[in-house]
């Protein structure tokens, strides 16, 4: 998989199921499993109150973006129930993929950010200000940078800039580590690495 900037007009549109809003998957990687991916990256729009899908097999991290936030109850097989409130942007949460999970939205539509990923993966991540220093990450089989505002330099022996709502997907680096700078004042990146258990 090569490494690539993936602007928001190459996300894949998909209703949910439940009607209950709608996923724009920006990357993946295909595996043969019940996901169908061994990790994904999507930006979702949550319209009503409803369900999630379930992804067994699977862990998550949830990152609110835009709106006043949800509710989400989470109910893991042989536990009771817990209700998490997420209504603080740019705070990634983790829950089970597999477990069943029903959001309430506190006051309309909100807008998030997730990764799922196979729970043979770990997720790490940094939520980035580039404005007052860069920063310099350890290495990984795969990151991902979506930018948030402004625009990021990612020097991987060579420089990358990606610009606002753009995602870069770097794999097959392992031995370097990403640096990452803002070319403009108050950039801000979300930094996911997924690397093995």
């Amino acid at each position: 998989m090569p490494n690539r900037i993936i602007p928001p007009a190459q996300h894949r549109l998909m209703p949910w199921r439940n009607g209950g809003g709608r996923t724009a998957e920006i990357a993946f990687e295909p595996a043969d499993s019940p996901a169908g991916f061994r990790w994904r990256l999507s930006l979702a729009e949550v319209e009503s109150d409803g369900p999630f899908s379930t992804f067994p097999g699977c862990c998550r991290t949830i990152m609110l973006l835009s709106g006043q936030g949800m509710e989400l109850t989470i109910a893991k097989p042989g536990a009771p129930p817990r209700t998490v409130r997420i209504d603080r942007p740019y705070q990634p949460f983790d829950f089970d993929g597999e477990a069943a999970t029903s959001c309430k939205l506190i006051a309309g539509p909100v807008r998030d950010l997730n990764v799922i990923a196979d729970r043979s993966l770990q997720i790490d991540y940094r939520v980035a200000a580039l404005d007052d220093a860069d920063a310099v990450l350890e290495p990984a089989p795969v990151w991902l940078f979506h930018v948030l505002r402004g625009t990021a330099v990612i020097d991987i022996g060579r420089h990358l800039a990606v610009t606002e709502g753009e995602t870069a997907v770097i794999t097959d680096e392992d031995d370097r580590a990403p640096h990452l700078r803002g070319a403009e004042a108050d950039s801000l990146v979300y930094a996911v690495a997924l690397r093995p258990r």
